[in-house]
């Protein structure tokens, strides 16, 4: 039985972790229903800021061309 430290802290046992498919790093939420504690995983949202830019030195070409020149494998 887990017991909860001195920080607050628990450990998850491993057999709820694997049914939930919680890996280390993956964050979990806490929620209140009724009487009872609920631990669900937290699903990330897709974090777009970090492509922003990323295709900056095609400005100017036709999407089309580009296109074209992925799947024909040209860079």
């Amino acid at each position: 039985m887990p017991t909860i430290t001195q920080k607050g802290q628990v450990t998850i046992p491993k057999r709820i972790r694997q049914w939930l498919g919680i890996k280390q790093g993956d964050e979990v939420v806490f929620e209140i229903e009724e009487k009872r504690i609920v631990l669900r995983k937290k699903h990330r949202k897709a974090n777009f800021r970090k492509y922003i830019g990323f295709l900056q030195n095609l400005t100017g070409y036709q999407v089309d061309n580009i296109i074209r020149q992925l799947r024909e494998g040209k860079n």
